[in-house]
């Protein structure tokens, strides 16, 4: 299997299908639970079919969502930092716009950093890896730029960034684990978002 999409039109609607439902099911029940005949039930096509197309079965497929995920924040990303209006609003949307992706898309921490299978499951992992690390690693130079071009020093650019980053992460992980409810959650991510801003802008932030 490939991580690009294929050129025939009826794989790619089975890749499609057996994806979503495999997106549903890792959500639902974790990726070690799910199984190949639960996921093929779910997309309405025969095991033999997520074989031809996903050989090394369900870390293939876990590997194929996780690829289609990088594609999709990395062009929203990208969206909103090469978007329109000036440099300090374009940053603070470009904060706003990770928040809200791992929002909607509650899986997306375990699935962009491959969290679930390794190289000894199969042998496009490793592939995967690299190119999803190299697609993530983009936008954040590319964000980082944006925020050295706002902030001063420039060079405070990178630690907040990768600050904020960490900081959004944590505050999905524990969600995740049960550790907090939505209200802790929203809480969490407004004061980093906050942070954010106030540095963009040139103001003081509370604790200081």
């Amino acid at each position: 299997m490939m991580l690009d999409p294929p050129k025939d039109r009826r794989r790619r609607r089975t890749m499609a299908a057996v994806l979503a439902a495999a997106q549903e099911l890792f959500g639902h029940v974790g990726y070690r639970a799910a199984t190949i005949e639960a996921i093929a039930e779910a997309a309405d096509v025969a095991v033999s079919s997520i074989y031809a197309n996903f050989p090394g079965g369900k870390a293939d497929i876990y590997v194929a969502l996780a690829w289609q995920l990088t594609g999709e924040h990395v062009k929203e990303m990208v969206a909103v930092v090469d978007g329109d209006g000036t440099q300090t609003g374009r940053a603070i949307a470009a904060f706003d716009a990770y928040i809200d992706f791992h929002r909607t898309h509650p899986l997306a921490l375990r699935l962009l950093s491959l969290h679930d299978v390794d190289s000894t499951d199969t042998d496009l992992v490793r592939d995967a890896r690299r190119r999803i690390d190299n697609e993530l690693a983009g936008v954040s130079r590319q964000l980082i730029d944006l925020v050295a071009s706002v902030v001063s020093p420039p060079a405070t650019a990178r630690p907040l960034v990768l600050h904020a980053w960490a900081a959004i992460n944590g505050a999905y992980a524990l969600r995740r684990r049960g550790q907090v409810n939505d209200t802790d959650l929203d809480a969490i991510l407004e004061l980093t978002r906050s942070h954010v801003r106030d540095a963009l802008e040139g103001e003081p932030c509370a604790h200081r």
